[in-house]
């Protein structure tokens, strides 16, 4: 109560904000840097998206980000890749398999969401990775054109074509790369140079593998459609181990933990795994409520999945066991978590109602959530604090969701192949909404924690909800309404909204403050207020001695109302309040205020027989 009673002052002596809608606008971007004379129909715009979006838990804090931008770039109503990020630039994929797109690669300035440029690739359904000035990008059909497959090596500045290689079958996962080679899969694990694409090269496996590889430790790992996994030695490709698995993978990951084990998830079976790096033996099997499409991620001990069925989990990597699981969605496709910060990001496959999600790593509970209206298919990638990521409805996204320093390499993995950045974000931003509801009176500390200011801030009701918004002042912003917009907070303020629902209503519950001692025949003074937009309060003080201040007022509503009271004798008295608006409809009593008057009022004239005391004593015998 304290803490609310000072956010409202606070809130009282900050400058008026303006609240109201912000016009949209729609930049006209230059059309003079896009390759092959390309240009999408429209680049970048916020029609229909705020820059923060909060969905109000109007019993706790929420939490939303701002949209930097969101720009039709992938040209793709079912996107794949995920995006690779360095030096202020995002390289992405379209790819027209699934239906309608761009078969293009992007590169995009994570700025402005401007197109620097892009290049004719066929359909690329991974992200592309970055080496230096080089992107590698490869692409497949999914059997309809296994002629025209390619493996790419583009320069980044400018998306020219540095070589080409046809790959029968085509590139359907991620591709690693060392020093000297690049590696990647179909029914062969092949090895090219990075420099000129010569084969250096392959391993036949038993199928064909659509799941993410790791490298490491000079050893390539993958896993196969027919239930085998690989590893094999990059220097020669010669075999180290290959092991039988209790199902095949699909579109899933491995990852290692740096102690020895290695995860992976397998979509036949529904179940996430361990096994030893050096043997392939199973250490442990954990099954999932679903089928899992998702990459793993591994952080701190704990590995993370998603799959079909909408759960997030969390599990302990020594001994599989479930630390906690969360249903988000109706289901996860590809899009997995990514770990940054403490947090984990991810996006739902629910059409209409696909939305961004950020939890807790440690608890997993949400901490943010922002609908897009569409799927989210592709992992998200945090790198320098933005979020960005590429969705089924032809757009791509960036948030701003912190500090953040460092440059991906390979999407959501760091250099030990572990699906975790510890530089994604150092310092999380956001605008918070913490709200406190009372007899359907609900006061929201609307705090913008950005280093600059923060335009078109929605709060949102849950739905069915309509409601009156008025600002600290009680001043009416919105009647009837199941959101609000704020046109613009500054930089680390806040404003206090109440927001009343129904008709006439009760007061709220008073908030009662004053001194919990002092002296018995001297006066003391407390205060209460209480919210009641549509109505002008009374106010009523029980001193706990078997008196009352009776009725007191009228005053607006979060007005303070004062009030004193003499005790007479020394004891332990317990003070409360309540208010009553012009209906005569009354609040719940305060929470009871103990105040204790142990001592006699001492007065001049005491001082002054004290003193004569005094003296008489040291003078007579």
């Amino acid at each position: 109560m304290k803490i609310l009673l000072t956010l409202f002052l606070i809130g009282m002596l900050l400058l008026p904000v303006s609240l109201g809608h912000i016009e949209t606008f729609h930049p006209t971007l230059k059309t003079d840097f896009l390759l092959n004379g390309y240009q999408p129909d429209v680049c970048f715009n916020r029609i229909e998206q705020h820059q923060v979006h909060i969905d109000l838990d109007l019993y706790d804090a929420s939490y939303g980000h701002e949209l930097l931008w969101k720009a039709n770039t992938t040209g793709t109503n079912y996107e794949e890749s995920s995006v690779i990020y360095c030096d202020g630039v995002a390289y992405i994929g379209s790819c027209a398999t699934h239906g309608d797109g761009h078969n293009r690669l992007f590169a995009v300035d994570t700025t402005s969401g401007e197109i620097l440029w892009s290049t004719p690739t066929g359909p690329g359904y991974v992200g592309p990775v970055i080496d230096g000035n080089r992107v590698y990008f490869g692409t497949s059909t999914h059997g309809h054109d296994p002629e025209n497959e390619y493996m790419y090596c583009i320069n980044a500045s400018d998306g020219s074509i540095l070589w080409e290689r046809n790959i029968y079958g085509g590139i359907p996962e991620s591709i690693q790369y060392d020093e000297d080679n690049i590696y990647f899969t179909t029914y062969l694990i092949y090895a090219l140079d990075k420099y000129d694409g010569s084969t250096q090269w392959t391993y036949q496996m038993d199928d064909f593998s659509v799941t993410k590889p790791i490298l490491k430790d000079h050893a390539f790992i993958t896993a196969t459609s027919g239930g085998t996994m690989y590893k094999v030695d990059v220097t020669d490709g010669s075999p180290i181990w290959n092991v039988t698995l209790s199902g095949f993978s699909w579109d899933n990951s491995i990852t290692a933990d740096g102690n020895g084990r290695i995860y992976l998830a397998l979509y036949q079976g529904r179940t996430m795994n361990a096994y030893d790096e050096y043997t392939g033996d199973l250490l442990w099997t954990y099954r999932l409520h679903g089928n899992s499409l998702s990459f793993n991620a591994y952080h701190d001990n704990v590995v993370f999945i998603s799959d079909t069925a909408g759960y997030v989990y969390a599990l302990n990597v020594t001994t599989g066991t479930l630390i906690w699981e969360k249903k988000l969605g109706d289901t996860f496709d590809i899009s997995s978590p990514s770990i940054s910060g403490g947090f984990i990001v991810i996006g739902t496959r629910d059409f209409e109602d696909g939305a961004f999600f950020m939890l807790d790593e440690h608890t997993g509970e949400t901490v943010w959530k922002h609908t897009i209206g569409a799927s989210i298919t592709a992992p998200p990638t945090i790198a320098d604090g933005v979020l960005l990521c590429g969705t089924d409805d032809w757009h791509m996204y960036a948030f701003d969701l912190g500090i953040g320093s460092g440059d991906w390499v390979l999407s959501r993995y760091d250099a030990s192949n572990t699906a975790y950045s510890p530089n994604g974000l150092l310092q999380r931003h956001y605008v918070a909404a913490a709200c406190m509801t009372d007899n359907n009176i609900t006061i929201c500390t609307v705090t913008n924690i950005y280093d600059h200011i923060v335009h078109d801030i929605k709060l949102q009701l849950p739905a069915g909800i309509t409601a009156d918004w008025y600002d600290a002042s009680n001043t009416i912003l919105q009647s009837d309404a199941d959101h609000l917009i704020i046109d613009q907070l500054e930089s680390q303020s806040l404003i206090l909204i109440t927001i009343v629902t129904g008709d006439n209503l009760p007061p709220s519950t008073p908030i009662l403050s004053g001194p919990s001692s002092g002296q018995i025949n001297v006066e003391h003074m407390y205060n209460a207020y209480s919210i009641d937009p549509d109505d002008e309060l009374l106010y009523l003080f029980e001193w706990g001695d078997g008196s009352n201040s009776g009725w007191i007022g009228p005053f607006l509503s979060a007005e303070q109302c004062s009030a004193s009271h003499i005790w007479d004798q020394q004891g332990s008295y317990t003070i409360r309040c309540k208010a009553k608006d012009n209906h005569g409809i009354e609040s719940p009593w305060s929470e009871p205020l103990p105040v204790s008057m142990p001592r006699y009022h001492y007065t001049f004239y005491d001082s002054i027989l004290s003193f004569l005391s005094f003296i008489l004593s040291s003078f007579l015998p």
